[in-house]
């Protein structure tokens, strides 16, 4: 299913996107879409944090702040710029609602006092409102809305002209919708009635015109943290002269006013009276560090982009059946909300955590001025910056059409647009360089060591190597070996699994495989369908979103080439195909390269040891230290984590291409991946499409020593394999090759994904039990996100704590 779409538009001139994510490390992450929450940092600000913290651990907190005192004027200089007011005329505070509240407190607003507040309010601002209505007798009157969804102008000048009003206020926007309040018309109205008029701009400064001037503006808040690119824990307040001159604070601070007698003081002539000593002047320079690089963009270059950006979601993800925009009319800038239909937005929101698709759900708990009014009870919000790309969009809109999809039990497909498919067809593939081995080197310690540079440690070790870690890949054999169990021209990939809680994981490995093939520049998944087929009483049928089960008539339409015996049925998964094996392995580790990461092949790891808070790794050339380590060590993994020796088996599998013709029915026009749970065993493979004939292995063989002799495959393992096509594959000829690999088996045929037991600073994935090759993309992700810190609570079914005697499942 697909809807029209219009195209990207063209970043401002000038404007480099892929520089701003090259700057932003939460890039590598996943794709965010929550600046209206907490914008991502850019480098250069985090920098300006430690840096303080670090002038501070060195010199004192007051001779740093004296070291700093330019930098931190130039934090109120930026902002005055950025607002259009006097340097003097700003206060920085720790939030937007401190800043509330000191102004608001300053107000001394009396019993009887009006004050008109606009329904956009924030939660924190109509709750003190509220409470000085209740306590102090203040009239709080709510403003009514236009059929735009914005304040009601004409409302507010009859609200204006009824009587005095001691304040109007309103959120330029909101947190809970796109909406862009008509703030110049509202201050126009209330400077013509000389009421001051408090803007609260949290959500608008960084991606919306804020000059205090052309609004009408007195009062005005803000926050660091949102579209600014700050640290948390900053805000601002701004206070127009001659208004300045008529405020105090309510309770003064040795910052903003000065002890002149026993029983009297002067308050500090600018907006300082009403900071507070105590500060976080670390935080306060990455706020600066922040405008600076907003200022160095151009304020309205960031503003057009992010309109642009936040334009094109709602367009597209207004097309995506089951999705409802609750957006206004008058909505605009970076802010996109919506909902899907029969789901909760705060569930909306944990699938797309899962997908690596971050973004927030709003309650009407925090706005119900807006919310209750349009019958809503919590929206999905989705909010874009410099750093948002096309993949980021496409990421997000196919999310979200997977969801709705799953939710109402449609078509999956998502509405075109997405520039993948564009992207990697216009890019050349990426190549493996490196000829010789990188020795290792203990000269310093290094943020990660992969040890293991099959699919999921090379996975990792870009993943790693893309966030900006320096990172080593050690690899026992030659690049693309064929001793363990990732070479080989081709693997599976299918949405049918046994269990719901593979679902998400699936989900997560589709997506990885397209990133990965848009980064790489090469196509690498062929999807095919696939059938897979058990007796009818198996007990633990395949299942998965968008498979059907189907009987062995059916599944000779669909696969002429598979002949099903009597009394079975078949999953089939439209969705199914073929990896590129070969190319992937290749792909990744030159994107690893071409990130950074250091590649040790032919380099043994004899073993390694915790070591405070983080690892020592021995190899035959030295050692090598690590905050943490990842063990992708497939077969060898016993060895190197003696605790799981007993939980895991090493099996030898036989593969082997047998004689058809590709344009016949064991080729792709009547077969796809297939697999039949057989009395030989369980029968997998592949139509004959590469020349080489019909691929076809079976999931079981005797347990093997990965430091043993590889032999060819025997007659007898041959035979048994043959005799297995035999019964469900007629057309196919003599074995013309064979192949072997190992799996590494648990006893639940489930992956060890996580830390290893014991051992926080070390993680695995290995064991993957004959299926993981296409998780992984997904699975070298998910290391990258745990060697970063962040949690992975969809793995916790994988974790390897739950084969260790007291572990937690």
């Amino acid at each position: 299913m697909s809807t029209p779409v219009t195209a990207m538009p063209p970043a401002p001139a000038g404007f480099d996107p892929a520089a701003e994510r090259a700057r932003t490390p939460g890039c590598a992450t996943g794709h965010h879409f929550n600046a209206a929450g907490a914008a991502l940092l850019a480098s250069d600000t985090v920098e300006a944090v430690i840096a303080q913290l670090r002038a501070e651990s060195l010199h004192g907190g007051y001779e740093a702040a004296k070291l700093a005192a330019d930098d931190l004027a130039a934090v109120y200089t930026h902002t005055a710029a950025l607002l259009g007011t006097d340097a003097d005329e700003i206060a920085l505070v720790e939030s937007a609602t401190a800043g509330w509240q000191r102004i608001v407190a300053a107000l001394r607003l009396r019993p009887g006092d009006r004050v008109l507040a606009a329904r956009s309010s924030y939660v924190s601002s109509a709750l003190h409102l509220l409470a000085a209505e209740r306590d102090t007798g203040v009239r709080v009157e709510v403003l009514p809305i236009g059929p735009d969804g914005a304040t009601d102008l004409e409302a507010l000048e009859r609200a204006l002209r009824t009587g005095p009003a001691a304040l109007v206020t309103a959120a330029h926007a909101p947190t809970s919708s796109g909406l862009v309040e008509p703030a110049a018309g509202i201050g126009a109205l209330a400077t013509a009635h000389g009421v001051p008029f408090l803007l609260d701009a949290t959500q608008s400064l960084g991606q919306l015109p804020v000059d205090m001037t052309a609004l009408g503006c007195d009062l005005l808040i803000g926050t660091g943290r949102k579209f600014l690119r700050g640290p948390r824990g900053t805000g601002l307040l701004a206070v127009r002269r001659p208004l300045l001159e008529r405020l105090a604070p309510q309770a003064p601070d040795v910052r903003g006013a000065r002890w002149t007698a026993e029983r009297s003081w002067e308050l500090a002539p600018d907006a300082r009276r009403f900071e507070l000593w105590e500060a976080a002047h670390a935080l306060r320079l990455g706020l600066g560090s922040a405008l600076a690089d907003l200022h160095a963009l151009g304020p309205a270059t960031v503003f057009g982009r992010l309109s642009a950006l936040a334009a094109r979601l709602r367009e597209r993800l207004g097309a995506v059946p089951g999705v409802r925009l609750t957006d206004p009319p008058a909505a605009g800038g970076a802010i996109v909300t919506f909902v899907v239909e029969g789901l909760d937005a705060g569930e909306v929101q944990r699938r797309l955590a899962l997908r690596r698709v971050y973004l927030i759900a709003v309650p009407a708990d925090h706005g119900r001025w807006d919310m209750d009014p349009r019958g809503l009870a919590k929206v999905v919000r989705a909010s874009v910056h410099v750093y948002t790309d096309d993949g980021d969009l496409d990421a997000l809109v196919e999310a979200v059409a997977e969801i709705a999809a799953d939710a109402h039990g449609t078509d999956r497909g998502a509405p075109a647009g997405g520039h993948g498919a564009a992207a990697a067809a216009a890019r050349p593939p990426a190549r493996l360089t490196r000829t010789r081995p990188t020795r290792t080197s203990a000269t310093a310690r290094r943020d990660a060591v992969v040890v293991g540079l099959g699919v999921h440690g090379g996975a990792a070790l870009r993943q790693l190597a893309e966030r900006g870690l320096d990172v080593l890949g050690i690899e026992r054999f030659a690049l693309g070996h064929d001793r363990g169990s990732s070479h080989g021209a081709t693997r599976m990939i299918r949405r049918a699994y046994p269990h719901p809680d593979w679902d998400g994981l699936v989900d997560t490995a589709y997506r990885a495989w397209a990133e990965l093939e848009q980064a790489a520049g090469i196509r690498l998944v062929d999807v095919t369908g696939g059938l897979y087929a058990a007796p009818g009483e198996r007990p633990d049928p395949l299942r998965g979103p968008g498979c059907r089960t189907v009987d062995r008539v059916a599944a000779a339409r669909i696969f002429p080439g598979l002949l099903l015996p009597e009394g079975f049925t078949a999953v089939h998964d439209p969705a199914a195909g073929i990896i590129d094996a070969h190319a992937a392995l290749r792909a990744q580790l030159a994107l690893a390269e071409e990130a950074g990461a250091t590649i040790a092949d032919r380099t043994r790891v004899t073993g390694w040891q915790p070591d405070g808070d983080g690892v020592v790794v021995r190899t035959a050339d030295g050692e090598v230290r690590a905050r943490r380590l990842v063990l992708c060590a497939g077969p060898w993994t016993p060895s190197l984590v003696p605790s799981l020796t007993g939980c895991l088996t090493v099996t030898r599998i036989v593969n082997a291409y047998f004689a058809a013709d590709p344009a016949g029915p064991l080729g792709p026009r009547g077969l796809g991946s297939f697999s039949v749970d057989l009395p030989e065993g369980l029968l997998y493979g592949f139509p004959a499409a590469d020349g080489r004939g019909l691929k076809a292995g079976l999931d079981s063989g005797p347990a093997w020593d990965p430091e043993g002799a590889r032999p060819a495959a025997t007659d007898t393992e041959l035979a048994l394999l043959t005799r297995a096509v035999q019964r469900v594959l007629p057309g196919a000829g003599p074995v013309r090759e064979s192949l072997t690999c190992l799996y590494t088996m648990t006893p639940d045929r489930r992956f060890l994904v996580g830390e290893v037991p014991g051992v926080p600073q070390a993680l695995l994935a290995s064991a993957c039990s004959g299926h993981g090759f296409k998780f992984g993309p997904a699975i070298g992700a998910a290391l990258a996100d745990m060697v970063c810190g962040l949690p992975r609570p969809d793995l916790d079914f994988l974790s390897p704590a739950r084969l260790v005697p007291g572990g937690a499942r």
